[in-house]
């Protein structure tokens, strides 16, 4: 059975898997996960959504015990999965589904949902999913960067995105993956300008080249992680913005605009 994304947020704060056939479920986590601005893919068997999780992304990960005793494995596969591992876990579950929590999630949800349980767990959690979220968010970006390799010239390229850990570029010259070069550039809107050390992760027939960064320098990290924060906030519903803004406003982050 196909999994299917029923969020029509423009832009979100975070991406969730919803493990359920149980259309009741599906239609009140789907509508309260939209009021946070978290998109949702809804999948209703077990092994789609194990395939899923070892496929893509997901920040949130909602699984209906209901669907018996072989959901502990789907569980199982998020703290095994290298890029969801620290994706946010809960468990759908009645007192009859109990039995089937051998991996515990991290948040528990009562049934039969309630509007208020809901809501109340969502913003407990909302932090850490904004967080791992905008760890792997990719934004797009129209900018000149400067690549130096050592003991050749600087080879000037164009940005297609940044993400914290790393960008993607359009380059003339072909890179080997694993070479060390360094990187500079600057974020559109912003004055400061970024050097810094790289290793190339790939390099494809079509002149792109992916680049992660190495040993970025704590107050750059935080210039980097506020302006991704900006361009999330982008387009999201204000009461959502505001919740964003808390939850991103810790002490070393530099404010939102």
């Amino acid at each position: 059975m196909s999994s299917q994304a029923v969020s029509s947020t423009r832009a979100v704060v975070g991406r969730s898997l919803l493990v359920s056939n149980d259309s009741s479920i599906v239609d009140q986590l789907t509508a309260s996960l939209e009021q946070f601005a978290i998109s949702a893919e809804v999948c209703p068997d077990l092994a789609t959504a194990v395939t899923l999780i070892n496929t893509r992304k997901f920040e949130a990960v909602f699984v209906d015990l209901g669907l018996g005793e072989h959901t502990a494995a789907v569980l199982e596969c998020v703290r095994l999965s290298p890029s969801n591992q620290n994706s946010v876990t809960f468990g759908l579950v009645s007192t009859v589904e109990e039995q089937y929590l051998r991996v515990l999630p991290n948040f528990i949800l009562r049934k039969p949902l309630s509007e208020h349980q809901v809501g109340s767990i969502l913003k407990a959690a909302l932090g850490i999913v904004i967080r791992d979220y905008r760890r792997y968010f990719r934004c797009p970006v129209i900018a000149t960067a400067l690549i130096r390799i050592a003991g050749k010239a600087q080879i000037s390229c164009e940005m297609m995105n940044v993400s914290e850990g790393g960008m993607a570029a359009a380059t003339s010259v072909a890179f080997s993956p694993g070479a060390l070069v360094k990187v500079e550039f600057s974020l559109p809107g912003e004055p400061t300008k970024f050097d810094l050390e790289a290793e190339v992760c790939w390099c494809d027939h079509k002149g792109h080249v992916g680049l992660q960064f190495q040993s970025v320098p704590h107050e750059r990290n935080l210039l980097l992680q506020g302006w991704l924060s900006r361009k999330i906030e982008e387009g999201i519903p204000e009461p959502i913005a505001r919740l964003f803004r808390k939850q991103t406003g810790d002490r070393d982050l530099p404010p939102l605009q």
